[in-house]
């Protein structure tokens, strides 16, 4: 390579501008010596580049020969190549990319075909202006790159698409700092597991129909070992194991193409479901294909009409809408995934948008007062910050006044987790509750950390008893109350073996009236219970119900029924003078359930600062019937954020809805 020291010290200042070290900051000090630069990267790559495009120059019509390997061109003829490989830099900045070193894994960088297109503008229009060929080629050539034939313009596009596995050989990687700004990497293993466990499943599945290659999944070529099983995640080869590293690491880019980012479920948070519309769908498909294309293109292989795997040629590295519509619904397939897998590792995709923060109230605030005052203090510390000229002691003397009140709010959040740790340990497991019904749905949102809400679930052969309760307060003493009521409950049915609602309630409700003295004047509390309970027989889906305060709805047919409770409140003694009622209801396959305490209903917000109230509740029911029970949990979660958003209200009281498909 023949260049002046002023032509090589232009050509390293256009390198140093594109250059990010490894965690994602922009350095020119990690570019190599000018010398380095010049053997290492530009007449490597130019090399690579031009021996890639002789080994498919029939796919495509060039203006310049192919006929002889790179090492006997003249020195004319290898300067023309080296001068293009100069200007990578200036063509990486068009699209605002940038290149770093890797190790190992190579993340593939989403270039849609629009920009290959206008890459490929560049490169031609270059080409007329005699700078890389000889000067006798572009005489011939049309004044617009649009008027050319297919099979020009692919030339110019293969030279762009066949960039990004040069620097690959070279141990670069092309970057797009808004793709890697949300990227956490313990995230994208997991995602990573999470993909191939899914894949596992899917695979099994297939493996009774004959479908044990896994060919059809864009994700990567699979293969099994000798006894035909898919390989656990951390044996699968590299080659495998780095696809599915490279489908999750671009999760957060097709989210974002949609207006989303990527975000851990925080204790003491809900998370939800990102449910996605068609349009949606179909844009992160089209970048799946991209991100395919491009993971495809990184490992060698380049477009031809017939697949070939021994050449690595592939017919579907052609732009989205030219696919087949069988091979765009693969891409679907995999999009529509992406919800669940994100659930599976308990994160979630929340808006970016401020028109998707209209659409979807995924706005979750902490949950709790404790959690509140905390973010408070430090905001309020902010502010007097920048109101005031703080002197050198009094900032001190903030900062231990903070630390203090910090050190004591996070002794009493600590309390308070651990009260939460007692209170999932005897709830009931999620997984038992999804064998008893496996169309089901438990929206349980306490207002401070732990809650006097609960719900319980037991199953006796053929029957299911559960229940959803209300026990007086929140927090510490309401969910000590609601231990000492489960605990109860649990003897009840799982001890004593009764089976009948009215003869639980009664079991219930004068065992905990005894213990609280509710009958002795000036020593008993004055605390109760609402509850609702039910037993299904699943043989015959007769439930029965009985219930105090709290009623139950039965969505059946598109009809909404409400069954209301036959006991408010009872005083209760040993000598059985309180009496429970309990109604039979015959119900059919379809038909959906619904156990509440008043938290949702009761909970104020809206513009004019009303309570939700059970007609709103109801109408809601009635609306989201076409839904899965999953996606009703989101919804109705998603519509009690909405509805506090509007007045800015804070949580009123514990919440619990179950919802149950027959």
């Amino acid at each position: 390579m023949t260049m002046s020291e002023n032509s090589l010290n232009a050509v390293y200042l256009k390198w140093s501008q594109v250059f990010y070290s490894p965690d994602n900051n922009y350095s020119n000090d990690i570019i190599p010596k000018k010398e380095d630069l010049r053997k290492n990267i530009i007449e490597k790559i130019a090399r690579s580049l031009y021996e890639d495009l002789r080994k498919q120059k029939e796919h495509f019509q060039s203006p310049l020969p192919f006929n002889k390997p790179f090492q006997e061109l003249d020195d004319t003829g290898k300067d023309q190549w080296f001068a293009f490989i100069s200007e990578i830099p200036s063509k990486l900045k068009i699209l605002n990319l940038y290149i770093r070193p890797f190790e190992n894994f190579c993340r593939t960088c989403i270039i849609t075909h629009s920009d290959i297109e206008k890459l490929a503008e560049v490169d031609y229009d270059t080409l007329r202006n005699n700078i890389i060929y000889d000067k006798s080629s572009p005489q011939s050539l049309p004044v617009s790159f649009k008027t050319l034939s297919e099979k020009k313009r692919r030339f110019f596009r293969e030279l762009n698409y066949l960039l990004p596995a040069q620097l690959k050989k070279a141990g670069f990687e092309i970057i797009r700092p808004e793709e890697i700004a949300e990227i956490d990497e313990r995230m994208i293993k997991k995602i990573a597991r999470a993909i191939h466990s899914r894949y596992m499943y899917e695979i099994r599945k297939q493996q009774s129909n004959s479908e044990s290659s896994g060919e059809g999944m864009k994700s990567g070529n699979y293969s099994g070992d000798k006894n035909g099983d898919i390989a656990e995640f951390d044996n699968l080869p590299d080659d495998i194991k780095f696809s599915n590293i490279d489908n999750a690491y671009h999760i957060p880019t097709k989210l974002l193409a949609v207006g989303f980012k990527i975000r851990h479920v925080k204790k003491g948070h809900k998370p939800v479901t990102l449910h996605l519309s068609n349009k949606e769908i179909e844009t992160m498909s089209e970048i799946e294909h991209l991100r395919w294309s491009w993971d495809k293109r990184l490992n060698g292989w380049t477009y031809g009409e017939t697949k070939d795997s021994t050449r690595k040629i592939h017919p579907g590295l052609i732009p989205y809408n030219e696919l087949p519509e069988l091979e765009k619904e693969k891409d679907r397939e995999l999009v529509r995934l992406i919800p669940a897998l994100l659930r599976d590792i308990n994160f979630e995709a929340y808006p970016v948008n401020p028109n998707r923060l209209k659409k979807l109230s995924y706005l979750i605030k902490p949950q709790s007062s404790i959690h509140r005052i905390l973010d408070e203090t430090r905001e309020l510390n902010d502010q007097l910050r920048k109101l005031a000229v703080i002197t050198p002691q009094m900032e001190e003397m903030i900062r231990i006044r903070n630390n203090k009140i910090e050190e004591a709010i996070k002794e009493i959040e600590g309390s308070y987790n651990y009260a939460k740790h007692i209170q999932d340990t005897f709830l009931p497991d999620d997984l038992f509750i999804r064998e008893c019904f496996p169309d089901s749905f438990i929206l349980y949102i306490p207002k401070d950390i732990v809650s006097g809400d609960f719900y319980f679930f037991s199953r006796q052969e053929n029957v299911i008893i559960f229940a959803v309760a209300d026990c007086t307060g929140h927090g510490i003493p309401g969910a000590l109350l609601s231990s000492i009521c489960y605990g109860t409950l649990d003897q009840a049915v799982n001890r004593l073996r009764l089976a009948k609602p009215h003869e639980i309630l009664h079991h219930l409700f004068s065992r905990i009236h005894r213990f609280l003295k509710v009958d002795i004047e000036d020593e008993g509390l004055p605390d109760d219970m609402d509850i609702a309970l039910c037993s299904l027989d699943i043989s015959t889906n007769l439930l029965n119900y009985s219930g105090v305060s709290n009623p139950i709805f039965r969505v059946s047919g598109g009809e909404l029924i409400e069954y209301k409770a036959g006991t408010s409140r009872p005083s209760c003694g040993e000598n059985g003078d309180c009496l429970f009622s309990s109604e039979a209801i015959q119900l059919k396959r379809g038909d959906s359930i619904y156990l509440l305490s008043d938290g949702y209903t009761d909970q104020f917000g809206g513009k004019n600062h009303k309570k939700y109230q059970t007609h709103r509740f109801k109408s809601f029911l009635t609306s989201m019937q076409e839904y899965s029970m999953p996606e009703q949990n989101d919804l109705m979660y998603e519509e009690i954020e909405r509805w506090k958003e509007e007045n800015n209200e804070d949580q009123t009281d514990d919440i619990l809805v179950v919802g149950i498909r027959i």
